[in-house]
């Protein structure tokens, strides 16, 4: 009897050690409560989304959480005993979301104990808070050309074209609305396919040199008649892996936004700095202006989709708000990484840095 009480128990203790080794591999956190809010069992989960570091069973949920919402829902379907579901936030140690499912379960003996389920869907709720955010943006992008092509036109067909340069005027303008929802969609459909997978990027061995003195002849009318010097330092033999286009497409967009600000500069220099230089097996492209700079508050949201430092001003140029999302996508699918510094009045400097070829 001895041997065999010896075996049980051995087998109870072994079986519990199994269910909490199980408990504790599953990603999403749980709590098991008796019926007086005692904690009987948990995982690590759990303790890393409330930031709980101390022992946890045998004490009370409230000793062990400062979070309302969660003490609430776990006091509420304690007395009520049935199945529920319901989303809280947490902020510490830092915002999420968390899905909660209460299963209420009654063991052998009569033993009842409620089990909470919680579910991170904080990825989940930025995605869909994005996707929000994108469709207002798009619409609002959107929304103005049309209204402006719309209001133009609309006066045109009301017109008799006895001022010819009026309408001439009108037209230009429903001309360069036009010009601008064309380079959005194409902007979202090539950052589109590239998130997708289905832009093809043709690797080969390209020369750093080529891509900027490439680029550099490309903004030479621009930066004329926009009254901003261009400089071009990049002697350089260095090789890189990569689509030709691809880096040339990166490297006009940031000399392209350096030109078209610094020209907007009421006073002072109007220099456009390109240079390239090698060090440490690594190829660093810099495109540096003498422009109005950018604050250091936005530095961090500038490679966001239709973000604006300074919405008029972007308009006035041209931009679109998803030329540097672009930028960002294609120094990734090189393998480089891209980094800004900036000054309000003096300018600011983009880096891109590549992995070089060796000889």
């Amino acid at each position: 009897m001895k041997h065999e009480l010896e075996s049980k128990y051995e087998e109870a203790i072994r079986s519990r050690e199994n269910m909490k080794t199980i408990i504790q591999n599953i990603n999403d956190g749980i709590i098991i409560l008796d019926r007086n809010g005692r904690v009987l069992m948990d995982n690590s989960a759990a303790r890393e989304l409330f930031g709980i570091k101390e022992e946890t069973e045998g004490k009370k949920l409230v000793e062990l959480i400062d979070n309302y919402d969660l003490l609430d829902f776990a006091d509420k379907n304690l007395k009520s005993f049935t199945r529920d579901s319901e989303e809280i936030t947490i902020l510490y140690p830092q915002k999420r979301y968390i899905k909660c499912d209460a299963i209420a379960v009654t063991l052998s003996e009569d033993e009842e104990v409620l089990i909470i389920l919680m579910k991170d869907v904080t990825k989940e709720r930025e995605l869909d808070t994005m996707r929000r955010e994108f469709i207002s943006n798009v619409s609002h992008e959107l929304k103005t050309p049309l209204t402006s092509i719309h209001g133009y036109a609309e006066t045109l067909l009301d017109d008799d074209f006895s001022d010819v340069e009026m309408a001439k005027h009108f037209l230009s303008i429903i001309e360069a609305e036009s010009a601008r929802m064309s380079r959005l969609i194409s902007d979202l459909l090539d950052l589109q396919k590239m998130e997708e997978g289905k832009t093809t990027f043709s690797f080969e061995e390209v020369s750093i040199a080529e891509v900027v003195n490439y680029v550099a002849r490309i903004v030479k009318p621009l930066s004329e008649s926009l009254g901003v010097d261009v400089s071009v330092s990049c002697d350089t033999e260095a090789m890189v892996k990569g689509d030709f286009d691809r880096l040339v497409q990166a490297i006009l967009n940031l000399t392209d936004n350096a030109i078209k600000y610094t020209s907007q500069k009421e006073k002072g220099e109007k220099h456009v700095y390109l240079s390239c230089e090698v060090k440490d097996g690594e190829c660093t492209l810099s495109i540096k202006d003498t422009g109005p700079g950018i604050p250091s508050n936005a530095i961090p949201r500038l490679f966001d989709r239709f973000y604006r430092v300074d919405k008029a001003r972007s308009r006035k140029v041209g931009g679109t708000g998803l030329g540097l999302s672009i930028v960002k996508m294609i120094v990734d699918k090189h393998n480089g990484r891209i980094d800004i510094s900036s000054e309000e009045g003096k300018g600011t400097e983009f880096k891109i840095h590549l992995p070089i070829l060796e000889e």
